[in-house]
């Protein structure tokens, strides 16, 4: 429950943030002809800018529970370990964590922010014969793809 209210904070302050840097652009380029400060305060004095604060609110709110994903598929992380780790290494994860059946993997450099330092990849041998991989939903939903695309190449080769 730590883990889900922390990534909650999380991704409201990114929304903060991302909606401040919009304000300030709009400022910036004068596209706008409020001042920074009457834009925020239209924010919380206006209906329109309630409903936005409590669509926030909701979204970050409810952001744990839809944006990070168990995709399982067929392999067993020993005979296929070569597959997994290289298809992780191409998308830009490297292996940082090992234990007798997972594999934690982490991304490198800015990839780190954008994913707000909530960029772990944990392979783990989930049964025989069935490999789960856990993370963060825009990363590791095209990664089980290739893997698995990785081990069906690697078992059709091998026969």
């Amino acid at each position: 429950m730590k883990r889900y209210i922390i990534r909650s904070i999380k991704y409201f302050v990114a929304l903060v943030v991302l909606y401040a840097g919009i304000v300030g652009i709009m400022q910036l380029t004068q596209a706008n002809m409020l001042t920074y400060a009457e834009r925020w305060q239209l924010l919380f004095t206006t209906d329109r800018g309630w409903m936005m604060v409590a669509a926030t609110i909701l979204l970050a709110a409810t952001y744990p529970a839809f944006g990070f994903v168990k995709r399982t598929f067929e392999g067993d992380i020993v005979r296929h370990r070569e597959q997994i780790t290289t298809a992780l290494l191409l998308k830009g994860f490297r292996l940082c964590a090992e234990e007798c059946c997972e594999l934690h993997f982490r991304a490198s450099g800015l990839r780190r922010v954008t994913m707000l330092f909530e960029d772990e990849i944990v392979v783990r041998q989930a049964g025989v014969g069935v490999v789960e991989i856990e993370g963060l939903r825009r990363a590791a939903v095209p990664v089980a793809l290739d893997v698995a695309r990785y081990i069906e190449n690697f078992e059709r080769n091998n026969e």
